[in-house]
């Protein structure tokens, strides 16, 4: 049998970039167990993490819900180093030596995403991107259960940063579709009908109860632009659900044995 590996090294044809997108949680790992990768490199964010929490000296812990400030703090700045890592040590030397690759990540930024399509193509890269969307619910709920069900082996972020990813990586569903045109396939993991449908009671229940309590206290000014940054966040989310625009994302989604065809036509 011919491996999608051979097919790319004797295909005449461009190298790849596979991005993936979706919160915390939505399912992008399963749906690449599906998929016949063998010898293509998958960069993610989190192995480096999860490497760096594993060292003698590192001083934080995966289970980032629960952490104190020095811990969040010593976190923050593993996760800066992991990204400088990701980008300097791995993405650039496969695109410099053409190589095709997996970049397994949440994409929740448009203009970071966009950036980087069009470097890869600038490359003479071939992009395509897989997106997993999953229920905010869903979501928090797998994070929150992750790191207690690997066996300390897999991280659980803090809930907020979970919801704010949630809602920066939903609201370019449309506009990533857009972008990628043909090259772009979803598959949609939703949760139990019913899910809570207020932003509040999501609070409530996945994120108030993991509030740091010993959180440096910001000035009026600073405080002012938060809490009207966490407001515009709770408003967008709420808007989401009112208006149900998950079935315009599930309309337009495909089964997960789908996504992982096209993906192997992509490939070959």
């Amino acid at each position: 049998m011919i491996s999608l590996m051979q097919i790319l090294n004797e295909a005449q044809g461009n190298p790849k970039a596979i991005l993936l997108a979706g919160a915390p949680g939505a399912g992008k790992g399963t749906i690449l167990r599906q998929v016949d990768l063998k010898g293509l490199p998958i960069f993610n964010l989190d192995d480096t993490i999860i490497a760096l929490s594993k060292a003698k000296d590192a001083g934080f812990t995966l289970d980032q819900k629960t952490a104190d400030a020095e811990n969040r703090s010593r976190f923050m700045r593993a996760m800066q180093a992991a990204t400088k890592n990701l980008k300097t040590n791995q993405l650039a030397p496969a695109i410099a030596q053409g190589k095709s690759f997996v970049l397994d990540g949440t994409s929740s930024s448009y203009n970071t995403t966009n950036k980087l399509k069009q470097e890869l193509e600038d490359q003479g890269y071939q992009v395509m991107m897989l997106y997993v969307y999953t229920d905010l619910e869903r979501s928090l709920r797998q994070n929150q259960d992750r790191f207690e069900k690997s066996g300390g082996q897999d991280r659980s972020l803090a809930p907020g940063a979970v919801l704010r990813t949630w809602n920066d990586v939903t609201k370019q569903y449309f506009p990533y579709k857009e972008l990628f045109g043909n090259n772009f396939v979803s598959v949609a993991n939703t949760g139990e009908d019913n899910n809570l449908k207020d932003v509040e009671s999501i609070l409530q229940k996945y994120v108030e109860p993991f509030s740091p309590k010993d959180a440096k206290p910001k000035d009026a000014k600073a405080q002012a632009r938060s809490d009207k940054q966490k407001a515009q966040v709770n408003q967008e989310i709420q808007d989401f659900l009112d208006q149900d625009k998950v079935k315009d994302i599930t309309a337009n989604s495909v089964s997960a044995e789908e996504a992982a065809s096209k993906i192997q036509s992509f490939l070959s």
